[in-house]
């Protein structure tokens, strides 16, 4: 299918090789739905306005402000000052490549110019991993950020937070322009655009993509679980991940029916007499209301205490904690993260003493 042309407008060339250089990441083509064409100098833009025709502008704000004889259907500014023109969408210049790219694609979508979306052919090959635990502060978070950027060095990867407040933001050092709620309220507008607007909406820490989390509790509470069993269907058949993973709490509508849809499931215990006693009410509601089958692909992981751990989750993908993460990865999902066979017949939820490797110190 031809793809909507996308007019790349800025002097500063080496502003232009970057970006250009960013869009041929093999991650970012497969689902960039432009054709981009680059105009270095304002003479050549003069050719937009003469039988070439974009639709989508993306110009510096230099240029922007002595535009003359040409035209698109829809711009955006990279606002070189502290603002741009307060009459067409801008953003700043010197953001992140991926924040820019996110911003076409979110601008796209809204305007209507992108078609509705198939996906890449991957549908049906998607694996769901579940991480929860009935133990607070037992470092899950960590953990499910450190499983995810692992697998994300040879797989593609989606992580989805469910804590009322997960802090991501204050973590990470970002503003999150949307959430999690507002993927859930477009699963119902049903237009074929949805792999858009999820593209438009992921951010990645270290290859890995993320959903910034639902901001407010009441919001997260209120999600029904048909609801979040429908954005599932939708993340499989549009067929742009291989993982998803899934950060688990109580606050969730359905905890029990996401769970039954993952093919792995991690826990983390601890040693302490409340911490037991909760993963032991836990099993035994899971066995009264017969659903041994999330037992029997849990696997429970207690960590001892690491002597060291990378403060920032940036940088997860070194030390202990992901030497022992990636050693789970090996036993559970085969080397490279890809699963072995059927998985691991027969085993189902680990005994205390098969200890999932390694340690940590501190919470979530």
């Amino acid at each position: 299918m031809k793809k909507n042309i996308l007019a790349l407008c800025d002097t500063e060339r080496e502003y232009v090789s970057h970006f250009m250089d960013y869009l041929h990441r093999p991650s970012v083509m497969e689902n960039f739905p432009f054709e981009v064409r680059v105009y270095t100098d304002g003479k050549s833009l003069e050719r937009i306005g003469k039988g070439e025709e974009a639709v989508f502008l993306l110009i510096a704000q230099s240029l922007y402000e002595r535009r003359d004889g040409w035209e698109a259907s829809h711009i955006l500014v990279l606002a070189e000052d502290m603002a741009g023109p307060p009459e067409v969408p801008w953003i700043g210049k010197y953001q992140p490549m991926e924040a820019v790219v996110r911003r076409i694609i979110e601008l796209s979508v809204q305007t209507g110019i992108l078609p509705p979306a198939s996906g890449p052919g991957r549908a049906g090959s998607l694996k769901l991993i579940g991480i929860y635990s009935p133990v607070g502060r037992c470092l899950q978070t960590t953990f499910s950020f450190t499983l995810g950027q692992l697998l994300a060095r040879n797989h593609k990867v989606l992580y989805l937070n469910f804590e009322c407040f997960s802090g991501l933001g204050r973590m990470l050092r970002r503003e999150f322009r949307a959430d999690l709620s507002d993927l859930i309220y477009f699963i119902h507008n049903k237009d074929g655009r949805f792999p858009y607007r999820l593209e438009g909406m992921a951010q990645k820490v270290c290859g890995m993509d993320f959903v910034p989390p639902v901001f407010s509790c009441m919001d997260l509470m209120k999600i029904e679980k048909e609801e979040w069993l429908t954005l599932l269907d939708e993340l499989e058949s549009c067929g742009m991940y291989e993982y998803i993973l899934l950060d688990l709490t109580e606050s969730v509508q359905g905890l029990f029916e996401l769970l039954k849809r993952c093919s792995q499931i991690y826990t983390i215990v601890k040693e302490d007499g409340f911490a037991e006693a909760k993963q032991e009410h836990y099993e035994e509601l899971l066995r009264c209301m017969e659903l041994e089958e999330i037992l029997s692909k849990t696997r429970k992981c207690r960590l001892p205490i690491f002597r060291t751990l990378p403060a920032e989750l940036e940088n997860l993908t070194h030390g202990e904690l992901a030497g022992a993460v990636g050693k789970l990865i090996r036993e559970d999902l085969g080397d490279g993260g890809k699963k072995r066979g059927n998985g691991r017949t027969g085993e189902g939820v680990s005994k205390d003493s098969g200890k999932c490797p390694g340690g940590i110190t501190g919470n979530d």
